[in-house]
């Protein structure tokens, strides 16, 4: 039979694979490309404004640890709002936001790379995005231990960029301290571009919420889940904040934000080629795309086999790949049509607002179910009440900062 909707998803995701698909959703494109604006609002201390981000990010992710734990379902967030609130409108409404969310951030990662592919090649977009799409529903399709296998090449080859631009820009880091002094001497806004920066930085550290939808495929999830986050996020911080160092102390502020590929000028201005690096960013870049196939093909398998949000068909588990292929492959073909016709840029701008509306109802619902009684002392993962308050008002702080920088 191609597909059962009553198969279930099968656990063949490891600890390690799932810390490594962790860190893919994490550290993806936003430092190759982002950490340039950042630079331009926060200046010297574009590493201030990352720690920061990584505390404000950092407790919805340990949200969002315990309530994967808690419900090891391929729906993530909307499972989450199911239990807490019981509302299946509200439910509803939740995942189709998260799988909109997630396909329009595919299309424009999809976009972005054939733009950046033009460096290289002289290949339109009506081919390159094609292409790139086809590639990746395939390998989301084709099954999960293969969509994480490629993402961990892709990964390491971003692991290794970074790794370069630390290696041959490192040494610039010992006239950082002069260079914040001078910055301090030349600008009395510092504190509002951390800031500022912080709230950039802050969607370089999204990503997390996407592995909570593996929670069917992972072995030993009640414990690798939680662990697989903390590490990708630790990881991620490390990278972000040495990358961070790096490049003021070789670059100006100025400089950085008015390039499009801000570590490529890291290295050539420390007398290197950057094509390689660049290559580098390119896989990177896939990174986000497959990622964002597979969980919306996961949050669409979960509302059609459980909560009555899609149709059945749908959710159906195909016998041979063991994936959700009916989903996987509708994914694909609305990230190809809003790639090639629609304004995705534009769509962008909404994927972020839906995100930290999400991650309010999130922390709301974990902060509900400890106040009712319903989540510790089962020997699953539990956070102080803390955490999902702080998660709650960061996120409410977050959103209300971008509703007014954009009135």
């Amino acid at each position: 039979m191609a597909g059962n909707k009553d198969q279930e998803l099968a656990r063949v995701v490891s600890p390690n694979m799932l810390a490594v698909y962790g860190l893919a959703t994490i550290l993806g494109a936003g430092i190759y490309v982002v950490i340039g604006e950042i630079a331009g609002e926060a200046g010297y201390l574009a590493p201030l404004s990352f720690l920061i981000a990584a505390i404000a990010a950092g407790f919805s992710a340990l949200s969002y640890a315990e309530l994967g734990a808690r419900f090891p379902h391929s729906g993530g967030s909307a499972v989450y709002i199911d239990v807490a609130f019981g509302y299946r409108w509200l439910t509803w409404i939740t995942a189709w936001a998260v799988i909109a969310a997630g396909l329009v951030s595919a299309a424009t990662i999809a976009t972005g790379f054939a733009g950046y592919l033009t460096a290289f090649l002289p290949i339109p977009k009506e081919v390159s995005i094609p292409v790139l799409l086809i590639a990746l529903t395939t390998i989301a399709a084709i099954g999960i231990k293969e969509s994480v296998w490629f993402m961990l090449l892709c990964t390491g080859a971003g692991l290794l960029g970074l790794t370069i631009v630390l290696i041959v820009g490192g040494p610039n880091i010992v006239d950082y301290p002069s260079l914040v002094a001078q910055g301090f001497g030349s600008s009395e806004g510092w504190a509002m571009g951390v800031l500022i920066g912080s709230f950039l930085a802050f969607y370089a550290f999204i990503g997390f919420e996407d592995l909570v939808t593996l929670g069917e495929e992972v072995q030993d999830v009640q414990r690798s889940l939680p662990r697989a986050i903390l590490i990708a996020l630790a990881i991620s911080l490390f990278f972000y904040v040495s990358i961070a160092l790096v490049v003021v102390s070789t670059l100006s502020p100025e400089e950085l934000a008015a390039t499009g590929a801000p570590l490529v000028e890291v290295v050539r201005a420390s007398g290197y080629s950057g094509d390689f690096l660049a290559v580098l960013g390119l896989l990177v870049i896939v990174d986000g795309a497959l990622a964002q196939i597979v969980m919306a093909s996961r949050v669409v398998h979960d509302l059609g086999k459980r909560r009555g949000g899609a149709p059945a068909w749908m959710a159906a588990i195909n016998s041979r790949t063991q994936t959700p292929l009916v989903a996987t492959l509708l994914a694909g073909a609305v990230v190809l049509l809003l790639a090639l016709f629609f304004p995705t840029g534009a769509l962008a701008g909404a994927t972020s607002f839906i995100t930290l509306c999400v991650f309010i109802a999130i922390n709301a619902a974990l902060l509900r179910l400890k106040l009712t009684g319903r989540a510790g002392g089962d020997g699953i993962v539990s956070y102080p009440l803390l955490v999902p308050v702080s998660g709650l008002v960061l996120s409410v702080v977050l959103l209300a900062a971008q509703i007014f920088a954009a009135s």
